[in-house]
């Protein structure tokens, strides 16, 4: 099936590790997004202590996680120095399927990402602007043929949960949609995907749209799901 993921981003410290591996047994697409930066504990619930990520474990591999990377963390990791992002995380990088690094909002945006060998799972480049992908295509053009295969997430919105117009992006990789997805309107916005013929392999994220009062909600989560599947299932597209 094209559709290879529905990620929900911003796991907390109320978020019940049990519960996401029910989920997960129940929705194998899923994947739970974990938000790091140096400077977590300044900026609200979404960002996961790094010392809770012990309680990840408790997953036994049956997890499906991607780390996002934020601030200064990412521009290090940007620039190569990923042996500080996994000392600020107690060595637990291995954790994690996919790693994204939401840097496209800086100013001294760096030309590419640079990807150490030691770092083996799929990166995820941030991008805002799908008329401009310099930061994934030069990515891509640095690393192509490498061990590390690279994608690209659109997201205009940058997690804050505002409803965005989607674009279609053909792409040499995976593409995800981001921005502004929910339970109301992730039936639409998914169908819009699936039935658009130039649709590569994708998968869509959201943040905003499965908390509430700024907690991640599981029970939205599972009602996302449950949306998707009826969709795909109704669009005879079932994985």
């Amino acid at each position: 099936m094209r559709l290879q993921h529905i990620t929900f981003t911003g796991i907390d410290a109320k978020t019940d590790i049990q519960d996401l591996i029910e989920i997960q047994r129940e929705f194998p697409i899923a994947e739970f997004g974990v938000l790091t930066s140096y400077h977590w504990n300044e900026n609200g619930n979404r960002y996961l202590n790094p010392a809770f990520l012990s309680n990840l474990y408790a997953g036994n591999g049956k997890l499906n996680l991607a780390l996002h990377v934020c601030g200064s963390a990412a521009h290090d990791a940007a620039e190569g120095i990923w042996h500080y992002i996994d000392e600020h995380l107690f060595g637990s990088l291995k954790l994690f399927k996919r790693v994204q690094l939401n840097v496209s909002n800086r100013k001294d945006n760096p030309e590419y990402l640079w990807i150490p060998p030691y770092v083996g799972q799929e990166l995820i480049v941030q991008q805002r602007d799908a008329d401009n992908l310099a930061l994934y295509n030069n990515t891509c053009d640095i690393w192509q043929g490498g061990d590390s295969r690279v994608s690209v997430l659109l997201d205009a919105s940058g997690g804050q949960g505002i409803d965005t117009p989607l674009k279609v992006l053909p792409s040499r990789g995976k593409v995800g949609y981001a921005g502004g997805f929910n339970p109301d309107n992730v039936a639409e916005k998914l169908s819009f995907l699936l039935q658009n013929v130039r649709m590569g392999e994708f998968w869509i994220d959201m943040e905003s749209g499965v908390r509430t009062e700024d907690w991640f909600d599981t029970d939205k989560v599972r009602r996302v799901l449950a949306i998707c599947k009826e969709v795909t299932r109704n669009l005879g597209m079932e994985g």
